[in-house]
């Protein structure tokens, strides 16, 4: 017999929640704004940290770690565990083991970069069920 609900979301459903806005809001930051070859640049082009003030664009591994940093700053912080569920799902729909060398091949598009992440968000969300550990 199913346990009766107690009005408190367990923690798995918490963590995907976490997971999946991790990767929404770096999907926004990449949207504002992509890059290759640094993790972020200035407006000028120069690369900097991807938390910086100053960023105008984001890598898909620069977005992530500003993503997380952006969260820290706002007293949200991120579980190893919440990570690797975002990371998992974005395994799925990132074929090469780096995120950098994915994000800065050169035939990739932003449009790439925000679908994978867009469609990580939405596998987070959903399948909490699927084993951690990289599809690739």
């Amino acid at each position: 017999m199913p346990a009766a609900f107690d009005g408190r979301t367990p923690s798995h459903m918490f963590q995907m929640t976490h997971a999946a806005g991790l990767l929404r809001r770096a999907r926004e930051l990449v949207g504002s704004g992509w890059t290759q070859g640094a993790d972020a640049r200035a407006a000028d082009g120069t690369p900097l940290d991807p938390w910086s003030d100053e960023a105008a664009s984001w890598s898909l591994l620069g977005a992530l770690v500003a993503a997380l940093e952006e969260a820290e700053a706002h007293d949200q912080t991120f579980s190893l565990t919440e990570l690797a569920l975002a990371l998992d799902a974005l395994a799925w729909f990132v074929d090469d083991d780096s995120l950098a060398r994915w994000n800065d091949a050169p035939e990739r598009t932003v449009a790439q970069v925000e679908s994978a992440l867009a469609a990580a968000a939405t596998e987070a969300e959903r399948s909490p069920s699927h084993p951690l550990g990289s599809q690739n």
